[in-house]
């Protein structure tokens, strides 16, 4: 019975370590850099897969199948987004954009750097082609060998149209005293902002279109074009088949406002005053989340599920909390994924598989994934829920003995 005791308290001990050990491997026990919390997936934790260095000049990350695309310096990092394993790595001659994001076309990344757009096959890290065009502005979007960008030069700004297959040389220039707005992708026409104008180009049509206020974002849904401007305003511009503006609405939000992203007819913007969700076809506000204030612009993702990201910093505490947005039958909750120490200017990028990157203040990438239920873990926790179980029963069964040693006997 000794032994038998002996091995139920082994059992319980050995349990508890693995959790422990378990739990720190996954990065759950420091708050050097990130601290997690609960994922409303399974009410356990997301893992923390890995993270990079810090680094002074660190670009956009962008996710690439199953890998983990970091510009960082001179050189594009390809990481296994499971493993945080470097695969390749190519390098340029000239550092890279700390804030345009670069966009994947056919297995090709284009990636801006200070001057330049260059273009790097992603099978072998190969750089194909680069071509110097003055301070890039924006992010970068492309369709059919066709890219699109803002840049600031000597005489002022530019967004140009340059195509891939002939040398990246300009297909089309939009010359402004104002800088313009990174491009969203609206059927056959990129739309982008310049002052208080939206810009419709075309391969054969180009037209201005005058809004309320001066733009900051330009985001191409499926149905309209959406816009958030600096006099914190929103505005859904839509459409015809020929780039004509039809129907322009507008709807007061105050402060800054972030890009908004927008699926299903739910827009999400983030603001000064909050983090809004917004019914899209008639641009009402249908939920507000005051305490999110100064959020991040939110990032959309289904690849199990609904849900949208954003960052929020938190000043009680001096620190950001990044947030997920779920739908379940339309209705959305809110719940806090992980504590970031600096989030100023920071980045975010989600795979199709869900694992979700985000670079901090540091230039430091951080790989999260909601957390698989391995044979290991779930033993660990079978262990784990019987031990306590046994335990309980060794206290009780303690408990009784002891008092019915003091109970009179009767005879």
């Amino acid at each position: 019975m000794k032994k038998f005791l002996g091995l139920i308290i082994l059992l319980l001990f050995t349990a508890i370590l693995s959790v422990g050990v378990y739990a720190e491997s996954a990065g759950f026990m420091g708050e050097s850099s990130v601290l997690n919390a609960r994922t409303p997936y399974d009410k356990g934790y997301v893992e923390i897969r890995f993270s990079t260095g810090e680094a002074e000049t660190a670009g956009v990350p962008l996710a690439y199948k199953e890998f983990l695309l970091s510009p960082t310096g001179n050189k594009i990092f390809k990481i296994n987004e499971k493993t945080g394993e470097t695969k390749m790595t190519a390098e340029l001659d000239e550092k890279v954009s700390e804030n345009s994001r670069g966009v994947i076309m056919n297995d090709v990344l284009f990636q801006a750097t200070r001057t330049k757009l260059f273009a790097v096959d992603l099978e072998n890290m190969t750089v194909k082609l680069s071509k110097q065009f003055g301070e890039i502005t924006t992010d970068v979007a492309a369709v059919d060998n066709l890219l699109y960008f803002g840049v600031k030069t000597d005489e002022g700004y530019s967004f140009i149209c340059a195509d891939y297959g002939n040398n990246f040389d300009a297909v089309w220039e939009y010359k402004s005293e104002y800088p313009v707005t990174s491009a969203g992708l609206y059927g056959d026409f990129a739309v982008f902002g310049s002052g208080n104008k939206l810009v419709v180009h075309g391969k054969d049509s180009y037209s201005e279109n005058e809004i309320g206020g001066n733009l900051k974002y330009v985001y191409a849904g499926k149905y309209a074009v959406f816009m958030t401007a600096e006099n914190g305003k929103l505005y859904k511009l839509r459409l015809n088949s020929e780039g004509e503006a039809e129907d322009l609405f507008e709807l007061e939000i105050g402060g800054g406002i972030s890009a908004p992203a927008e699926i299903d007819n739910k827009l999400f913007v983030s603001s000064e005053n909050g983090f809004y969700v917004i019914d899209a076809l008639n641009m009402e506000v249908t939920k507000t989340y005051p305490e999110l204030k100064n959020g991040c612009s939110p990032v959309i993702t289904t690849g199990s599920g609904f849900r949208a990201y954003v960052v929020s910093p938190v000043e009680s505490e001096g620190k950001w909390y990044l947030y997920s947005v779920l739908s379940n039958e339309d209705e959305l909750s809110v719940n806090e994924i992980v504590k970031i120490i600096d989030f100023t200017d920071g980045k975010i990028a989600v795979s199709e598989s869900g694992t979700m990157f985000f670079r901090d203040a540091k230039g430091q990438i951080y790989a999260l994934a909601i957390r698989e239920n391995d044979i290991l873990t779930i033993v660990i926790k079978l262990l784990l829920f019987l031990a306590i179980i046994v335990f309980l029963v060794l206290i009780l069964r303690a408990w009784i003995k002891k008092h019915s040693d003091k109970t009179p006997k009767f005879t």
